[in-house]
């Protein structure tokens, strides 16, 4: 007990020495020497970032100014727009126009169609009017570019081929379909 007795006597001597004795100021540069000898400490990245988003900002603006910036902004945007924006025509083939004819000056149909490959062979597609000046069913398709067989279809039942095609050929079931052979600017016969 003797020791312990001893520390606290000791310390007790240190605090009345501290309360006593004279006020002394400290060196002009402690602040300086203290503050060099610190470390800085360097966030992450990641802190960094996120302290930048948190940090509150005041944004303001006077419309005055905002008028001519957005008319430049419109303006640069409609440019990208026309700029970037392909001309209709270079999107596919042309489509050519095609006429078909059949003659028929004692009106002995009541109705005609043009079958063929450009429609799928589907007579509701291309239904032909009469002319009676011409005295004949026509009709105009717009077709793309080849060449495609085709067929008239008469009175729904009836398979007759274009009398004035130049072309056919054999469609593998006794028929002969007639052809029209289509470059994309107008029909070709040959």
């Amino acid at each position: 007990m003797t020791e312990e007795r001893n520390k606290t006597r000791m310390e007790d001597i240190i605090i009345h020495a501290v309360q006593t004795g004279p006020e002394a100021e400290p060196p002009v540069d402690l602040t300086n020497r203290i503050m060099a000898r610190l470390e800085a400490k360097h966030p992450s990245l990641w802190t960094r970032a996120r302290l930048w988003c948190l940090r509150p900002r005041v944004l303001t603006f006077r419309p005055i100014t905002a008028i001519p910036a957005m008319t430049l902004a419109v303006a640069l945007l409609a440019l990208v727009f026309v700029t970037t924006q392909k001309p209709l025509e270079d999107n596919g083939p042309r489509l050519a126009t095609v006429r078909f004819i059949l003659h028929d000056a004692d009106m002995h149909a009541r109705k005609v169609s043009v079958i063929g490959s450009f429609n799928n062979w589907r007579a509701d597609r291309s239904v032909m009017w009469y002319s009676r000046d011409a005295q004949a069913w026509i009709l105009e398709a717009q077709l793309p570019p080849g060449d495609h067989e085709y067929l008239f279809l008469v009175n729904g039942k009836q398979l007759v081929p274009d009398p004035n095609a130049p072309m056919t050929s054999d469609d593998g079931f006794g028929n002969r379909n007639s052809i029209v052979f289509v470059n994309g600017e107008h029909e070709q016969t040959l």
